[in-house]
């Protein structure tokens, strides 16, 4: 296939480094396949276990080929997110489970609540239900919030906190 072929397949104003995959992920960590959501669980299972991130771009590869993912905000999203003693147990939107350092949650610039997962590779976003299981364990200080997990307070960072 040449550069010109390729050019048929490139979203209006495409800037990726790598062809584009024509699969989409939004705001809430759904995937779609040029608008029709991917519901196929194989095809999913695929996609999640062979995503990466370089350069802050978001790109599949499989069977020695590499495309870049059009992500809206984050490729993963919190499903879900309870207390697990001094942990916070998320489900994200591929359904595993992860434990994640409360410390390690942040807002972002869209005052949407964000942590690190997939052994801190990836960014993931709370999904609307999941931003508001966590908010119930926020408690204001000052000006800012603070949330209290197993009796021990974490500052909500604007933006992601430092790596220790």
């Amino acid at each position: 296939m040449t550069e010109a072929d390729l050019k048929k397949y490139m979203p209006e104003g495409w800037q990726g480094k790598y062809p584009p995959c024509q699969i989409q992920v939004d705001a809430e960590g759904q995937l779609s396949h040029q608008g029709a959501p991917m519901v196929h669980p194989r095809i999913l299972a695929e996609v999640f276990a062979s995503v990466s991130l370089e350069d802050g771009h978001y790109v599949l590869k499989m069977d020695g080929k590499t495309c870049e993912l059009e992500v809206e905000d984050t490729f993963f999203t919190v499903r879900r997110a309870d207390l697990a003693g001094e942990a916070l147990l998320v489900v994200l939107n591929d359904d595993s489970q992860e434990k994640i350092d409360p410390a390690g949650v942040w807002l972002g610039d869209n005052e949407m609540f964000y942590c690190r997962v997939k052994d801190g590779r990836f960014p993931a976003r709370f999904s609307r239900p999941a931003y508001y299981q966590l908010a119930q364990y926020l408690e204001p200080k000052g000006e800012r919030y603070v949330l209290r997990v197993a009796g021990r307070e974490y500052p909500l960072a604007k933006g992601e906190p430092e790596k220790a």
